[in-house]
This record gives structure tokens, sequence and C-alpha cells, in this order.
């Protein structure tokens, strides 16, 4: 089933060398072996590959290498038919190797955080992109908006330790907001989900719908009403991309029209498949490892599967 929407996804790009499996960190002077790892494209490259690889049309708005990092990012895009039509060329590929151990993961990047420029003549049904992009590109954000586009943001994890209710002001051209747990709580400045959900609203003037990711405890989601959905219980191999597949999930499901409950439990199923393979983008599921899923896993009674199982409808599995 394609939704026939054109979906966008506009941020940074990286070559993630992705090591998975780590028993312990690693020890200078020590050389350890792991038993899985992988060679792809991340960043915002995570969120387009989980789109594309549910057969959905995508375009990735990003900064891309004209080097040999950026040759190994521009290959797997093309073997996911990830659309770079509004790519911009730079000299050097961002590169990030991350290390995953324990259910987290640590990472050492080189390079740019910089995002794409959003073109004028191009009309998505939905775009994903962090704040800071949002913020860099509001001019055309807005014409989007007033066309129609549907607008899902993200924010990262503040290294300055500021937290600057600032930096949340493009959250006034949002219209879906998934923060994580730990980075809401920061902004927030207090220690419950659910207050501060409510405290955001009053520090930003914004009518998004704000979806908070809680790793293994799932999400809570704080729009027309406060609710919870568990996540699915599932072997952690490397948590890299959960929350990219995360918001791919709730992209495609918003742009094919999905009830909030829908949505949020698509993105569900994908986040939690994500993390039990290495590598992001290349750990997302297709459309037939979803219909799989769906008959063989055990998912929460909670979930609302009316999208996820019209979405897979009429594949053999």
């Amino acid at each position: 089933m394609s939704t026939g929407a054109q979906i966008a996804v506009c941020g940074p790009t990286f070559l993630d060398v992705v090591m998975a499996g780590m028993k312990e960190p690693p020890r200078l002077g020590a050389e350890m072996w792991v038993d899985s790892s992988a060679l792809t494209a991340g960043g915002a490259a995570n969120q387009a590959v989980a789109v594309a690889r549910l057969s959905q049309p995508v375009e990735l708005i990003t900064r891309l290498g004209s080097d040999r990092a950026g040759g190994v990012v521009r290959d797997v895009l093309r073997e996911n038919n990830v659309g770079t039509s509004y790519a911009t060329a730079v000299d050097h590929q961002s590169i990030t190797v991350s290390l995953a151990w324990g259910g987290d993961r640590a990472m050492v990047t080189h390079g740019s955080d910089e995002g794409g420029v959003l073109p004028e003549d191009f009309t998505p049904a939905v775009l994903i992109a962090d704040l800071r992009a949002i913020g860099a590109n509001a001019e055309v954000v807005r014409k989007w908006r007033a066309r129609g586009t549907k607008v899902i943001g993200d924010v990262g994890w503040d290294d300055s330790g500021a937290w600057r209710t600032k930096d949340l002001e493009p959250l006034a051209l949002c219209d879906y907001f998934v923060p994580n747990e730990a980075e809401i709580l920061h902004y927030a400045r207090c220690y419950d989900v659910r207050e501060a959900i409510s405290m955001l609203h009053q520090l930003v003037e914004t009518d998004a719908q704000i979806i908070v990711t809680r790793g293994a405890r799932g999400v809570a989601f704080g729009g027309s009403g406060y609710w919870t959905l568990p996540a699915l219980e599932v072997d952690v191999v490397d948590p890299t991309g959960a929350g990219d597949s995360f918001s791919a999930g709730l992209a495609v499901a918003v742009a094919a029209g999905a009830t909030d409950r829908e949505a949020v439990s698509f993105a569900l199923l994908l986040g939690g498949m994500s993390v039990s393979k290495p590598g992001g983008a290349g750990s997302t599921p297709t459309l037939k490892e979803l219909a799989t899923a769906l008959n063989e896993m055990e998912i929460p009674a909670a979930y609302d599967l009316g999208f996820a199982r019209k979405i897979v409808s009429g594949l053999s599995v």
C-alpha cells in the first residue's frame, strides 16, 4: 500500500559506523571484538530510510559529502529509494562511530550538524525536522503549513546544559513534537512527564501535540487528553535510531490520516522492531517484516493496530 503522500525529512546526515553487542565499555590499549556491526547512513537518513522501507515516497533534504564517506551514504540512500533531489553537496561527509552496550550507546562524531535548505517549490504531506532546522527555514515552513503540510519536530540533547526556552520557539510551527523523556524534563525543569508537557505549553506558544518517548517504558501522549502506551518487549541489540524510526512511523501514519492512537501505536511498533538489529537505517522493518511481526509478535493490547494492519493489507507473508 502506498499512501501517495510525499514525506520530507530535513536535518544533518552522517556515515554511521556501528559496533553493537559490546559486553562492556571500551578500554584504552585493549581491542574488543563484537558479534555485529554495520556501516550505514545515519542522522536524518535514519528517518528517511525508515519511511522508504515502508514503500512510501520520501525526500531527504540534507548535506551530502562528495568524498568516499559521502559515496557510501549516497549508495545506502539510493539502495533504499530515498530521494535526494533537494540535497546540498558538500566536500566532506560527517561521520559518527556508535558503540552500543547495556541497552544504550556512546557516539563519537566528526563534521557538521547542519541540515538542509527547504525548497519553496515543493510541498510534502509531512515534514520531519529538528527545531533548529525548522527555525532556520521558518518562512518556507509557514508556506508549507498554509498549503497543508503537517510538521513533526524533534530536538537533540543540549550539550551546553542551558536548555533555553528560546530554543523551543520553533514549536509554534509544529503540529507534533517528539522529545525524549530526559529532554522534556530538562526544558521544563521538573521531574514528572505529565507536568513537563503542561509546563511546555506555558513556556512556548504552540498547539503541537507532544509525544514523549520513554525508551523501554513506551510513550506519553499530551494533546487531546493525556495517555500512555507501553513499548514492545524485545531484546535490545542496538538502540541507535530507535527514536528516528518512531518519528518515521508517526509521519507515515499522519500522512495517511490515521488517528493519534493508531499513529503512536504504529510508531512504537517501528521503534521497537528497529532496536533488535544493529545499525539505525538498516534496522528498520520493511512492510513484509511488519506484516510478519503483526502475526507473530506479542503486541500490547493497548495498541490500536488499525493503521498497521491497513498498511500491510494485501501482502503475502
